[in-house]
């Protein structure tokens, strides 16, 4: 039984290795074996980046990585909650039709910078909200819709 729980915990392996494009030789494969004080390899290459998958004596699969890997996994999740929150803060200022984009954004990221105490984006920051306290600072950011629709009433050039 315990032989066909592992074969299991192998072939789950590998199916999750080929979403890594990872080369079998290169795989390590280590069982925590309870009351031992080693771990038995199933299979090694403990070169490279890739992961080591681990199974405890529960069969549940673990994974080690290098702290290479791990830094730039972390870096890349950074880089991408900044894109996400710049995306959220582009589109929230287009909402409120900027004048000159360039402008609000310059405006906003010094409001940011100066906000906060050690000069990094806020992430959760309501970005409508902010926004919109920029609008009611510096409205000559922004094209006064309501303006430009009382002058259409009145027949008014824009």
């Amino acid at each position: 039984m315990r032989e066909k729980k592992s074969n299991t915990y192998l072939k789950h392996i590998d199916k999750f290795d080929k979403n890594l494009f990872m080369k079998k030789e290169k795989k390590a494969n280590l069982k925590l074996i309870k009351n031992e004080n080693l771990s038995k390899i199933k299979t090694s290459d403990f070169e490279g980046d890739e992961p080591w998958f681990v199974m405890n004596e529960n069969n549940e699969v673990y994974t080690i990585i290098s702290l290479s890997s791990f830094k730039n996994i972390l870096d890349g999740l950074k880089q991408n909650e900044k894109e996400n929150f710049e995306l959220r803060l582009e589109k929230a200022i287009y909402q409120q039709i900027p004048v000159d984009f360039n402008d609000v954004w310059t405006v906003a990221l010094d409001a940011i910078s100066r906000e906060s105490e050690d000069g990094l984006l806020d992430f959760d920051l309501d970005v409508e909200k902010f926004v919109l306290d920029i609008k009611n600072k510096h409205p000559n950011l922004f094209v006064d819709m309501e303006a430009m629709v009382e002058r259409m009433k009145n027949n008014e050039r824009l």
